[in-house]
């Protein structure tokens, strides 16, 4: 059977096991394969540009152009999301063609999802009234709104839209001056899954011109995945209604405002969140989560102030998972108990009074941990951790680290402006497989730690050697140790200062990976040559003025 007798079915699901940027190639061979690529079962997202924004050749005015009518005319593609766009110069005969264009793309391809990126005023408005119909039908909404005047919106605009599931609300605004005292838009949505509401392009509180919101959304039963920017003074009755489905939510607000919302009734009504990320965030709020949230799995706070009780006696988080604390102030000697916690990461703490707060955590498996000099908290119970993060800024090393850990398989240290004594660590690590050591602004020698891990750790298949400003120091004789382990498989330098007499060493046999940048050797009489093995193996050698050499046809 040849190509072209193929059932035009069967095409569809050939081109199913590619993307959709590999078989668009694809399309080009002949009008039955271009019918298969832009099928419908297959482009569940293509987006048709109704209008676009141009600049022009002067650049200091943005135009609106709208897209030929004999375009969709002529198109045989199933388009099933338009884009559509005015700015704050179009004129109502702009909009009125774009309300055409929209109308008959929509009985000819039954449009799913709707793009707007469009000003504030009663064009938005406008066009939401013209368009029930279609609102109530689609599944996707993005929408990127700016500030004009809000009052040229003379009445509030409910959108009934029935089968949406999925909601994208951006808001940007150039300053706090709005005149709205409650939302402009009101979304209801009964099947609504994943709404996202920002006011700006970050998740965070960064560069954020916080004001009243001009959506929000109701009847929004199926809601389970809420992410949002929230001012204090809206969506206050949203979440005074139950959110039985909510399972993920992710807030940032203004740290002044924390104190203007009652997040214990907030809370009360979404029983089963099991995700939460917060930026700022006190002792009200937590109190608040831990009281109501039985089902919380990750819990991930940012900008933090838990020094007013919250800590002051012993807590249990029983089904928590993953908790991420990063530049936060704590008070607390009292115990946290994490019972099933797998996952912490503990940034930039703060621990008031010298208090060193005490964490049980006996399934712990990953730790990331950032150590500056304050104390902070202590792990009470041995957990079998295998993989492990610490960013060192002071000399001293948290004690939990001076036990044996047999179950560590990765092992990664960031030094910055310190000089720890990591040779007396490395000895709790003897079943480790990687080994990453990165220096910042801290002039470390390596030996002794390096000879402590030859000592101990047999099992290292992967080393990573990095040191900036300056450079790690390691003699010779460490360094040509390193080639002696057999089950090496990668090996990183970056940054290092090797002193001492040397002398040719060989590549490892098993070596897959080997990379020197700026790797110097502080010897005149002789050189450092590595020689490779025979087997093939993926080199990286960039040469400083007095790099080490290496004798391979992969170095120039």
């Amino acid at each position: 059977m040849s190509w072209d007798s193929l059932p035009f079915e069967l095409y569809e699901r050939i081109f199913r096991n590619l993307d959709f940027w590999d078989r668009k190639p694809l399309s080009l061979v002949c009008r039955r394969w271009n019918q298969a690529v832009f099928s419908r079962p297959l482009c569940r997202n293509l987006c048709i540009e109704v209008s676009r924004g141009d600049w022009g050749p002067s650049g200091d005015k943005e135009q609106v152009v709208v897209v030929d009518e004999g375009v969709v005319e002529a198109s045989e593609r199933d388009y099933r999301v338009a884009y559509v766009k005015w700015c704050k110069d179009s004129s109502p005969e702009v909009l009125t063609s774009i309300n055409r264009m929209l109308r008959e793309l929509d009985e000819k391809c039954l449009l799913e999802g709707l793009i707007i990126d469009a000003p504030l005023g009663q064009m938005l408005s406008d066009f939401f009234r013209t368009h029930g119909e279609l609102l109530a039908r689609i599944r996707k909404l993005q929408v990127s709104t700016d500030t004009m005047d809000s009052r040229l919106i003379a009445d509030r605009c409910v959108l009934k839209m029935d089968q949406l599931e999925t909601l994208f609300w951006r808001e940007l605004v150039s300053s706090d001056y709005l005149q709205n005292k409650r939302p402009l838009f009101v979304i209801e949505a009964p099947k609504l899954h994943s709404a996202v509401v920002r006011f700006g392009d970050s998740d965070s509180d960064r560069g954020v011109a916080w004001h009243n919101g001009f959506m929000e959304l109701s009847q929004t039963s199926s809601l389970k995945a809420l992410k949002m920017h929230l001012h204090p003074r809206m969506w206050n009755r949203f979440f005074e209604q139950k959110l039985d489905a909510m399972e993920h939510l992710t807030i940032s607000h203004k740290a002044q405002d924390l104190q203007t919302r009652d997040w214990d009734c907030m809370f009360s009504n979404m029983p089963n969140l099991k995700s939460i990320q917060m930026w700022e965030a006190d002792d009200a709020m937590l109190e608040a989560i831990h009281r109501h949230c039985l089902q919380l799995r990750v819990l991930l706070l940012d900008n933090v102030d838990l020094t007013r009780g919250f800590l002051s006696v012993d807590r249990v988080f029983p089904r928590l998972e993953h908790l991420r604390l990063e530049t936060a102030k704590i008070q607390s000697n009292r115990t946290l108990y994490l019972p099933i916690l797998k996952h912490l990461e503990w940034f930039n703490i703060k621990n008031q009074n010298d208090h060193i707060l005490n964490v049980a955590a006996p399934m712990l498996q990953t730790l990331r941990q950032s150590r500056n000099g304050d104390s902070d908290f202590n792990l009470t119970t041995k957990s079998p951790l295998e993989k492990l993060q610490l960013d060192v800024y002071a000399s001293d090393i948290p004690g939990h680290f001076f036990q044996p850990f047999p179950t560590m398989r990765e092992l990664s240290i960031r030094v910055s402006s310190a000089r720890p004594d990591l040779d007396r660590m490395v000895q709790h690590f003897r079943n480790i497989n990687e080994l990453v050591l990165i220096a910042y602004n801290a002039p470390l020698q390596c030996d002794q730690m390096l000879n402590e891990m030859f000592k101990h750790c047999n099992n290292v298949t992967a080393i990573t050697l990095c040191g900036f400003n300056p450079n790690l120091e390691l003699s010779f004789p460490v360094f040509a140790q390193i080639f002696r382990n057999r089950n090496l498989k990668s090996l990183k330098m970056f940054g290092l200062t090797i002193t001492g007499n040397s002398c040719p060493v060989q590549l490892p046999p098993e070596l897959e990976t080997f990379e020197l940048r700026h790797v110097k050797v502080m010897d005149v009489a002789f050189g450092a040559y590595v020689f490779p093995p025979d087997q093939p193996h993926r080199v990286v050698c960039i040469k400083s003025d007095d790099c080490c050499s290496y004798s391979s046809k992969d170095c120039d």
